[in-house]
């Protein structure tokens, strides 16, 4: 469905230039959402690495995203610092030295102007979800990045990135119950 979606979209003249609104509640929810995740990373020659775990996201609260296999982590983030541990170790820093935070700071509240500036995007909205093909007009993310796709509906996210090296990263996301997530 993703891929014959995504087709009409290429296909389709004019690029997104504001994020709908329908959209916009999806992407930047005001109550707690939590859920379960996979992520597969696939080398250009087919190698893949597949992760799995949870994920929370209390609005002007924190972010957390807790890996369970193959192995624990979390990366945890508040408004001001975050932090990432493991087996071996924890690391904790102002928020505003993660890598690429100015660009995304605005998130959060709602105001997707950064993404609209690094990102020409084709946008379908069918039988309640969404399907968005973004490519990168900023140079900088031109250099490694070819495209992201997503696929939204009211309980799942799936995205995709795929580089310039044709390695891909896919993240499937599913919000479930609050209670459920823990």
């Amino acid at each position: 469905m993703l891929v014959g979606c995504l087709g009409v979209l290429i296909a389709a003249s004019g690029f997104l230039q504001e994020i709908p609104e329908s959209l916009r509640q999806r992407l930047a929810p005001t109550n707690e959402v939590a859920g379960v995740f996979v992520q597969t990373k696939t080398l250009a020659s087919g190698e893949k690495f597949v992760s799995s775990g949870c994920y929370r996201l209390r609005p002007g609260v924190d972010f957390e995203w807790r890996y369970t296999e193959p192995f624990e982590a979390r990366f945890l983030a508040t408004d001001d610092k975050y932090e990432y541990s493991n087996e071996d170790e924890t690391i904790s820093r102002p928020l505003r030295q993660l890598p690429g935070f100015s660009n995304f700071a605005e998130l959060r509240d709602g105001n997707f102007a950064g993404l609209m500036e690094a990102f020409d995007s084709k946008y379908k909205e069918e039988n309640g979800r969404h399907f968005l093909l973004s490519m990168p007009r900023a140079a900088r993310l031109r250099k490694f990045l070819e495209r992201i796709e997503l696929e939204i509906d009211s309980t799942n996210i799936e995205i995709k990135a795929t580089f310039k090296d044709k390695t891909t990263f896919k993240a499937k996301l599913h919000d479930l119950p609050a209670a459920k997530a823990d």
